[in-house]
């Protein structure tokens, strides 16, 4: 069993520390290696097993955030530029890292086998399938490699209200690798039946198309909490059946990771999002998303998740429409799992419930993903 690697994370205590750590206040004592260290998230265990060939041991070694970046390039990495120029942020530089293989190996070589070996290698655990809960991960798939991801059964209730009708939907997303940090997406809802609303006719067609970009900004710092970053902006435009469109509308999005003590992973989000009113105009609403995950059985994760006014992706912006120029409020909470089957296929269903007037009073959500 190659052992774990990284320190547990604090949850959201760690920008204050990250920002006390760049501005020069007083430092408390320093973790202890991460190499040393205990358990870590799901998420985040998947990439440090990863990060090293089989056989070998991950040990990420974090800088000490008061130590010259000049020295640990000269002194790791084999720097020889003579007389370097000062870095304006020299904490920052020790606390960011976008390149976890580097953190693993003393030998730059080494580090840059072992990234390459893992582009020959399809694996659905890193990272998990986004689709599989209401948030987006901050990590991205590796270059050259595909996901499919596909749910075949979406079942929305009507929302107390009365305002939504009652949805089926198969949605999918298809995710590609441009680089190790940066996905180009395609998603939909897919086929989408919308039963009889308000003496209105029932619908039957074809979900708009959302065009979709993923990057990866850096890497979780487990010595010093910082969680991993990354960022998504999407277009959902008028490319489907026009009885389905609501409009081209953008939406830009945050994404973090965070080990948590006991193995648990929270994952979060938190953007803008387009969304069109009963009278045809564009608004801009805030939406968060996140879910709580925990192996219980390897291969084998439960989440707890929910979000308030939208998922990370487009699911669910049908519901957000009334007679008027407001926008309901929504928010779901629920619960799932996910199952890895091998290394290419990933299983996942969750049943969630709207805490609110405006959102459906039950969604129940199964698919896969298959990874190419």
């Amino acid at each position: 069993m190659i052992d774990r690697a990284c320190k547990i994370g604090r949850g959201f205590a760690t920008i204050a520390c990250g920002i006390a750590l760049v501005l020069g206040m007083p430092r408390a004592a320093h973790a202890q290696d991460p190499a040393a260290a205990g358990d870590v998230g799901p998420a985040l265990r998947e990439r440090l097993e990863d990060t090293a060939l089989s056989g070998e041991a991950p040990a990420f070694r974090y800088p000490d955030v008061h130590d010259d970046p000049a020295e640990i390039y000269r002194d790791r990495y084999g720097a020889t530029r003579e007389d370097p120029d000062r870095f304006l942020f020299p904490r920052l530089v020790n606390l960011i890292f976008e390149d976890r293989w580097l953190l693993n190996e003393r030998d730059p070589a080494t580090a840059v086998r072992n990234r390459m070996s893992r582009r020959l290698k399809a694996d659905i655990r890193d990272p998990a399938p986004d689709t599989a809960n209401f948030p987006n991960s901050a990590y991205t798939i590796a270059k050259g490699r595909v996901y499919i991801e596909n749910s075949p059964l979406g079942l929305y209730s009507a929302s107390p209200d009365g305002l939504q009708a009652r949805i089926y939907q198969w949605d999918y997303l298809l995710r590609y690798g441009l680089t190790d940090n940066l996905e180009l997406r395609i998603f939909s809802n897919g086929l989408t039946y919308q039963a009889r609303e308000r003496g209105n006719a029932p619908i039957f067609g074809y979900s708009p198309l959302t065009f979709d970009l993923k990057a990866n900004c850096w890497e979780e710092n487990t010595r010093y909490h910082i969680p991993a970053m990354g960022f998504e902006v999407y277009l959902q435009t008028t490319l489907g059946s026009q009885s389905l469109a609501a409009g081209t509308q953008p939406s830009l999005n945050l994404l973090f990771d965070q080990s948590l003590p006991l193995g648990f992973d929270l994952e979060y989000n938190f953007g803008m999002a387009g969304v069109q009113n009963g009278q045809g105009q564009i608004t801009y609403q805030f939406g968060y998303q996140w879910s709580l995950q925990h192996e219980v059985v390897e291969g084998f994760d439960v989440f707890f998740h929910g979000f308030y006014n939208a998922a990370a992706l487009p699911r669910l912006l049908q519901f957000q429409g009334g007679p008027g120029l407001s926008i309901p409020q929504v928010t779901v909470l629920g619960g799932g799992g996910i199952w890895t089957v091998t290394d290419r296929l990933a299983l996942f269903g969750s049943y969630n419930f709207g805490v609110t007037e405006g959102a459906p009073r039950t969604i129940a959500l199964m698919g896969f993903a298959v990874a190419l």
